[in-house]
């Protein structure tokens, strides 16, 4: 028996997947897949997902997604994955400017793939965290998600005291280090108030 195809998205003319089914029948799940699907057009147009590090493609993230079959909580875990990958893909698109680039905090990340000068990191207490050059070419979109609901964020953020810790989900964490030039309160790190 061949593999079943490729896919990016659920397939509701003939589901292979015991995910894609549980999506098209479920119509809240069913919407978050056809939302993520307009996003990905989107947001390929505008941020070639060539440029970022930690992006997850769109046919890995796929794969991961169907084998939320796999857990007691299916449901959940599909949920919990569209909702990480519809905030990357807002973010990439530009659809939450507004909420995800209020304002610029320069840290410098030790060992990271685009080198170890200083960048700016944009960040709200609830959207995705955004790291870009001094050019403001972005390099990463992190999801403000925990892992929960048998779903792990491809790319994670954990809070330090002096900064934060990006793990990716395959490969090395990277350690960025707020510079202390920046007046405290003016970005909330994700999933934290403002001061």
């Amino acid at each position: 028996m061949p593999p079943p195809p490729e896919q990016s998205a659920a397939n509701c003319s003939t589901p292979t997947y015991a995910s894609d089914q549980l999506v098209c029948a479920d119509p809240a799940l069913l919407a978050l897949d056809h939302r993520m699907v307009r996003l990905l057009a989107a947001a390929s147009s505008s941020v070639p997902a060539s440029l970022l590090h930690w992006f997850e493609p769109q046919a890995v993230w796929f794969r991961r997604r169907s084998r939320c079959a796999f857990s007691d909580r299916h449901a959940a875990c599909l949920r919990a994955a569209y909702r990480e990958r519809i905030e990357i893909l807002s973010a990439l698109a530009g659809r939450a400017a507004s909420q995800w680039r209020p304002a610029a905090l320069p840290v410098v990340c030790n060992t990271a793939p685009w080198g170890n000068g200083p960048v700016r990191l944009h960040s709200s207490h609830e959207g995705p965290l955004n790291i870009e050059d001094n050019r403001g070419t972005v390099l990463v979109v992190a999801s403000s998600l925990q892992p929960r609901d048998d779903w792990t964020p491809f790319l994670r953020i954990v809070m330090e005291n002096e900064g934060i810790r990006l793990e990716p989900l395959e490969g090395s964490a990277v350690r960025c280090r707020f510079l202390h030039d920046q007046p405290p309160g003016e970005v909330a790190p994700p999933g934290h108030p403002p001061q």
